[in-house]
């Protein structure tokens, strides 16, 4: 039975499969004014903690490079009772902003982790309840020496962010 099972998993592995493009078009990133970011840990591992400051440094970097406005509302933990999305102020001087969170698991028996990023126009909906416009998402996964995992994930998904912040900043009225 385990041999079944390597090679079911070899087999699955060794077909090829089309990538999924992660693209935010300039339809979807049309009218935005800028970012609220925030980033979400289930874990309280340092160097998963530490992806959530790389993130945001990136994220600064990225804004300020496309001309978008950015309140950053730092990281909050999920999984230890306050399971509750960081709210920004009243006034961020932005009218029509896009929401960028951060969501990060991390292991250090193995060392690991998952990050999932989402970048979403809340919605309020008259006939049922707020929700979420999903405009982009991306994710990663890794394992192995903690530093390696934590400088990779963290510049992989700021590669990755960067065409989103061009197509945000150019699709700015």
């Amino acid at each position: 039975m385990k041999r079944l099972a390597v090679a079911l998993v070899a087999a699955c592995l060794a077909t090829a499969t089309p990538a999924q493009e992660r693209v935010l078009t300039p339809g979807k990133a049309a009218g935005f004014d800028g970012v609220i970011s925030q980033c979400i840990t289930f874990t309280r591992v340092t160097f998963a903690v530490e992806m959530c400051d790389r993130l945001s440094a990136s994220v600064a970097s990225l804004a300020q490079a496309n001309d978008l406005a950015l309140v950053d509302l730092g990281r909050t933990e999920w999984g230890f009772g306050s399971d509750v999305y960081l709210e920004p102020v009243e006034d961020t001087g932005m009218d029509y902003p896009v929401h960028l969170t951060f969501y990060i698991r991390g292991s250090d028996a193995p060392n690991s982790a998952f990050i999932w990023a989402s970048l979403y126009k809340p919605t309020i909906g008259r006939l049922g309840p707020p929700g979420r416009l999903v405009l982009w998402e991306d994710s990663g996964l890794g394992a192995g020496d903690a530093a390696t995992i934590r400088d990779g994930l963290t510049a992989g998904l700021a590669q990755k962010l960067a065409p989103v912040f061009e197509a945000l900043g150019d699709g700015q009225l």
